[in-house]
């Protein structure tokens, strides 16, 4: 990934660090974020080091053949998929996005998919878009949907788009769900003028064998000799000229300047303490967004009941976003990968592992007659036919370091509210992370690796300018 010119002057051949600082940074989180933010401090000459909570890199990129878990153990030997499974981002927005970038300076081989392959459920039926045509409900939210930018009020996408009650799950699940949240959550304001400064292409890509996470193991890999695993950072004192961090284990790490880039939850949530507290000019705008409960389901099949070239399958009401995930990629196209967030997700949260995928084999019956209980993988060493299900879960909203999918806006929030919540302290105190991209991106990837981008140029003035 090519970086900015301001970023991008040091080369082998300088006799010293391109930026001088006598003073060290910090960088809390070690999702894509943070990695990127670190990697340029390191090439620019400064001494940087990663603290984040988790025994891994990849903040919310997490794949599955990277985890060790027992149950994905399970999965990915009774499973007949054969290739890569997510759980957290699964698709690549945009092919000259941020990500995208990466991924082709990696030359790592993608598969684009096909505009025309999504299904859309109504009344229990799901069809292609073509095949709709006729129906006024489904025109009407594709209607909102196409035309989304070009909306000013700021009004949650539900009241903005006033459907019929018919056609309330096939907007919730492309404006609602597909957002982060729900259709009465989502502010279209938000997301329209967020839509309105993307500058990267339409496209919708995934990798055709390399998991998310090791692609950002491998582009980011020289930062990670430099990140400390496993230290959950507790409190942040930047009241004196060095800032203290204190982490669960009560050691203490001490910087000049510090780079916030957890997830808008845990700021919110007050799981890391500040002193003095942050000022309402950070907080205040955070009250704007909100991130919601997450779930990722990934159900195995003995046969494809919905569709060999079908990508997405929207308007499901217990899951809102279903995704054929191995389409373009594998000669077995018997995976189901389900995404739900909000209510719904906290709902079946609270569900046992087994309730959770009867109600969604339920919902699936009930769409394809039945044939999601007929042809359900099942464990073969298990020979309880009533718990033998197979089914891979990622329950982000138990996920301590988490507490959620991504953000989104609520109603009334702006991108000016986006840039509040980015903005430095004291020259100390810097965030970033994908709530705090302001470039359109904002709840992907790209959005994080946006705001390293913006970060690292925040902090390189605040050391030059002394």
């Amino acid at each position: 990934m090519l970086l900015p010119p301001f970023l991008a002057s040091c080369t082998k051949d300088s006799p010293g660090p391109e930026v001088p600082f006598d003073g060290n940074v910090i960088v809390i989180g070690a999702g894509a974020a943070g990695l990127y933010a670190a990697d340029i401090l390191r090439i620019k000459g400064i001494d940087v080091t990663v603290l984040e909570a988790n025994p891994q890199a990849g903040g919310r990129v997490r794949s599955l053949r990277n985890q060790t878990d027992v149950q994905y153990q399970t999965f990915s030997k009774a499973s007949q998929a054969d290739f890569t499974l997510e759980l957290g981002a699964e698709v690549i927005y945009g092919s000259n996005s941020s990500w995208g970038k990466i991924i082709s300076d990696l030359r790592i081989p993608t598969v684009e998919l096909n505009p025309s392959a999504p299904r859309y459920i109504l009344d229990n039926v799901a069809k292609k878009s073509a095949d709709w045509n006729a129906d006024n409900d489904f025109n009407a939210v594709q209607s909102f949907v196409t035309n989304l930018s070009n909306y000013t009020g700021g009004n949650s996408m539900q009241t903005a788009a006033g459907v019929s009650a018919r056609a309330e799950a096939l907007l919730n699940s492309q404006v609602g769900n597909f957002y982060g949240s729900t259709a009465d959550r989502v502010g279209a304001g938000g997301v329209a003028e967020s839509i309105k400064l993307v500058t990267r292409d339409n496209k919708q890509l995934t990798t055709l064998a390399n998991p998310f996470q090791d692609v950002l193991l491998s582009r980011f890999n020289a930062i990670l000799p430099s990140t400390k695993f496993n230290t959950v950072v507790k409190t942040i004192d930047w009241s004196g000229d060095l800032i203290t961090i204190t982490d669960t284990n009560g050691e203490k790490h001490t910087a000049k300047k510090v780079i916030v880039t957890v997830p808008i939850s845990i700021l919110k949530s007050g799981s890391i303490t500040f002193s003095p507290s942050l000022p309402s000019l950070s907080t205040s705008p955070m009250a704007n967004f909100g991130m919601d409960p997450a779930l990722r389901l990934i159900l195995d099949f003995k046969s494809n009941f919905w569709g060999l070239d079908s990508s997405f399958i929207w308007g499901g009401t217990t899951i809102p976003q279903y995704f054929n995930s191995g389409l373009g990629r594998s000669r077995f196209f018997r995976t189901l990968s389900l995404t739900v967030y909000g209510p719904k997700a906290q709902e079946l949260s609270g569900l046992s592992d087994y309730n959770k995928v009867v109600s969604v084999l339920a919902e699936l019956d009930a769409i394809y007659e039945g044939q999601a209980t007929r042809f359900i993988r099942r464990d073969l060493d298990n020979n309880n036919d009533n718990t033998n299900i197979l089914y891979l879960l990622k329950d982000w909203t138990t996920d301590e370091f988490a507490k959620g999918g991504f953000s989104y806006p609520l109603a009334g929030a702006t991108n000016q509210h986006r840039i509040e919540m980015a903005t430095p302290l004291l020259d100390k105190l810097f965030f970033a992370g994908e709530a705090t991209d302001f470039s359109g991106d904002a709840g992907s990837v790209s959005g994080a690796l946006n705001s390293a981008v913006r970060v690292v140029e925040e902090v390189v003035k605040s050391i030059l300018k002394k």
